[in-house]
């Protein structure tokens, strides 16, 4: 004789043995429901705008990093006593970004012009973070240093700072500028 199933007598006893993984998976439904913050659209490609804004703040933050630096290093020369530092940027910060070219699509008849089309590598890390990549990136280019010092009336102290500078920087003598402080 066969036996006939009656789920709703036999319900109580599954839902008591699968109560946990059913909770969870209520849970797991229930969160990728959850009404997430929009966040605006933001072009993964990079415009010449957004880098000239992002490149002034990179190479003002590196530019006033270096001459605390150089402040600090300067004070440490014989004879200097307080140096303040200030530099100047012949360019900004850089960044080369990696491209993919194709041809474009034209009739067969168009082929004897081939015309290509070059579009950003895009990186995508995770679901919400997109980034070009890069292929290379360039430091500031220093244009000129003005070191003042108390120091400065000394034509041996001049010359260390200035050498010093040079030296780190990598500018001409020529290009620094070394004065007494008041």
């Amino acid at each position: 004789m066969k036996q006939k199933w009656s789920l709703p007598g036999k319900l109580p006893a599954v839902l008591d043995r699968c109560k946990l993984p059913l909770m969870i998976l209520l849970l797991g439904v229930g969160l990728m429901l959850w009404p997430s913050k929009e966040e605006p659209a933001v072009s993964p490609e990079p415009t010449q705008e957004l880098s000239a804004l992002i490149s002034e703040d990179e190479g003002e933050a590196y530019r006033l990093k270096t001459e605390r630096e150089l402040e600090s290093l300067l004070t440490q020369v014989d004879g200097a006593g307080k140096v303040r530092v200030m530099l100047t940027l012949r360019s900004g910060p850089s960044s080369n970004y990696l491209t993919d070219r194709t041809q474009s699509s034209a009739a067969e008849s168009e082929r004897h012009s081939e015309s290509f089309e070059e579009k950003t590598v895009i990186l995508n890390r995770g679901s919400a973070y997109n980034e070009p990549a890069v292929v290379s990136r360039a430091y500031p280019v220093f244009q000129g240093a003005l070191i003042v010092a108390e120091g400065g009336a000394d034509a041996q102290v001049r010359f260390q700072l200035s050498a010093a500078v040079a030296g780190l920087l990598g500018l001409g003598t020529d290009q620094i500028t070394v004065v007494k402080m008041k």
